[in-house]
């Protein structure tokens, strides 16, 4: 057993539950977006609050179990300082190919993680187990449940050892990371033999056989990209091996601009485009800053900073440029 600073009173927090049915643990409802419906699960509030607070702990644990067997390059998703940005920049200087797992919360069992629980609360034996169980996995799919505050972290867990094998049969230049289902193969130097869709394919299956994972990969999602045609966890990586947003986003930013600079109605245009609310709009672009390093999502900004200051959006952050250009 490794030694750790951690330790999660489970079954004393998940005893206060008990009197509720499994089956009003968790919210079930479906949404829509872009004419796609997909499930949705929201924990009730007393479940959601004593889940984030064992998040807390468990990511710390997460943290030390990367780190105790050196592989905390390949976990990006549910991390202090780590993004779909740093999973994207990892992979800049070389083709990708880029699997995806199917199923991916619904595959990772309570078994696969009940030893690491058991280390943050030793109390997690016989009889104790059904009540951390039953607030964790989904009955219906007898994986854990997408969407509650530790399942991330869960998952992460689950999948240490089996990183640590596929670490030890790959080609030295070949890097690997991984966020949430999404696994991204790249190198260094000189293309080495096995980078094929086929032969990784091979690897990672012996990896989670070895490491007694059930895992299936989606085939149907398994790609191989170069140059400007590269994107990783949605983001997309030019021929300069610059992270940027889509041209679609940002051709879409380029015009909402222009329109704003003639418009005086900020909230009949967001309608227009979608959007519920402007503090939506600003997330979404915000965002597209977040990941853009050509700075053309800045400067497009800038040139519509008229617009901008005119509907109060991204005033502050143009205020503090113009700083900065005056006094460089």
């Amino acid at each position: 057993m490794t030694n750790h600073p951690y330790s999660l009173p489970l079954v004393q927090d998940g005893q206060t539950l008990l009197s509720i049915p499994d089956d009003q643990l968790i919210r079930r409802f479906k949404i829509k977006n872009k004419g796609k419906s997909r499930d949705v699960n929201d924990p009730i509030p007393e479940l959601k609050t004593i889940l984030k607070e064992w998040n807390k702990t468990i990511t710390d644990y997460y943290v030390h179990q990367l780190r105790e067997n050196g592989v905390s390059h390949v976990a990006h998703a549910y991390l202090p300082n780590r993004s779909i940005q740093t999973n994207a920049q990892a992979h800049l200087h070389s083709p990708i190919i880029q699997f995806d797992f199917k199923g991916f919360y619904d595959s990772c069992k309570f078994e696969y993680f009940k030893d690491a629980l058991g280390e943050l609360d030793p109390t997690l034996t016989g009889q104790n187990e059904h009540v951390i169980e039953r607030m964790l996995i989904d009955r219906n799919t007898g994986g854990v449940t997408q969407g509650l505050p530790v399942s991330g972290a869960l998952a992460g867990l689950s999948l240490i050892p089996f990183w640590v094998e596929l670490a030890k049969n790959l080609p030295e230049n070949v890097r690997f990371t991984q966020y949430s289902d999404d696994l991204t193969f790249s190198y260094t130097g000189r293309t080495p033999s096995g980078f094929t869709v086929a032969a990784l394919t091979q690897k990672i299956y012996e990896a989670l056989r070895k490491t007694g994972l059930d895992f299936k990969l989606n085939a149907d999602k398994t790609r191989t990209q170069k140059a400007q045609y590269r994107k990783v966890t949605g983001i997309r990586i030019n021929h300069h091996n610059q992270t940027t947003p889509s041209r679609e986003d940002y051709r879409f930013l380029r015009h909402a601009l222009h329109i704003l600079s003639k418009s005086d109605d900020l909230e009949q245009e967001l309608a227009v485009w979608g959007f519920a609310s402007k503090s939506a709009f600003v997330g979404k672009v915000s965002y597209m800053r977040s990941i853009d390093s050509t700075g053309k999502i800045d400067r497009i900004i800038m040139k519509y900073r008229a617009a901008c200051r005119k509907h109060e959006i991204f005033t502050t952050w143009i205020d503090q440029a113009y700083k900065k250009s005056a006094f460089a």
